[in-house]
């Protein structure tokens, strides 16, 4: 069997005991167990692990959970406090205040935003590699041309960063101040608006609507909704997701 090395801060973490950094500590004062035995080392070898205690408390997996939360503008997606920039676990209960947010908003933009305690359910979504969809309404100062819903559907090279084709649909046709609404798959930092800005468009506002296969649907800027009918289902390292019954406007 090959190794796995991991950090046990972030397996502790993962299971939503206390955050990496307080977990380095309890790692250090022998707090950490690792199959009964005191570990006090920052690594491990996952396969090797059949059970982690910390203060001689066996750690168990929580159940998946899932909220929908409308993140405002001006807020950052960070549960640490950067300077004087407000985070956007000031808006939520405090309960929650561990779990993860699964692709980031700027702090310019607004929308849905998914939370988790499930690190795996969140790397599934924002992996590009699985093709999941995003779709945005995005207000611009410009004019969509058709020359640039043509270089869109493809591949596109933006100050030697690659970008992969997007949907963009036209919702008005004025000649400045236009809505249009936009479907990606990737999701890389400031997408949109770097792509939008090569061709000479201002994006004034921005908003996510869906994630997969989550929608805003009614919520209002800073409310929250947990998500109750997901069923994540893991089979070897192939992580698959069902949503069964479940209401698109929440």
């Amino acid at each position: 069997m090959n190794i796995k090395i991991e950090r046990v801060a972030k397996l502790i973490s993962h299971y939503g005991f206390c955050s990496r950094k307080e977990a380095e500590q309890l790692i250090i004062n022998g707090k950490v167990k690792i199959n009964d035995v005191i570990h006090k080392d920052f690594i491990c070898d996952l396969n090797k692990v059949k059970q982690i205690k910390v203060n001689n408390k066996l750690l168990v997996r929580p159940n998946l959970r899932v909220w929908a939360f409308y993140k405002p503008i001006g807020y950052i997606c960070s549960n640490t406090k950067q300077n004087e920039k407000k985070i956007i676990f000031e808006l939520l209960p405090r309960n929650i205040s561990r779990f993860l947010s699964i692709g980031r908003l700027d702090i310019n933009s607004e929308g849905l935003l998914l939370l988790t305690n499930n690190p795996k359910f969140a790397n599934h979504l924002e992996n590009p590699k699985n093709k999941i969809q995003r779709k945005y309404l995005v207000k611009i100062y410009g004019k969509i041309t058709k020359d640039i819903l043509e270089k869109t559907k493809k591949k596109m090279i933006i100050n030697g960063i690659t970008y992969q084709p997007l949907i963009l649909n036209k919702i008005t046709e004025k000649e400045n101040n236009n809505i249009i609404e936009i479907t990606l798959y990737e999701g890389k930092n400031r997408e949109i608006r770097r792509i939008l800005n090569s061709f000479g468009l201002l994006v004034k506002k921005l908003k996510r609507l869906e994630f997969g296969p989550f929608r805003l649907g009614s919520l209002k800027q800073g409310q929250i909704s947990e998500i109750k009918n997901i069923n994540l289902e893991t089979k070897l390292n192939d992580l698959k997701i069902k949503i069964e019954n479940f209401s698109r406007d929440l």
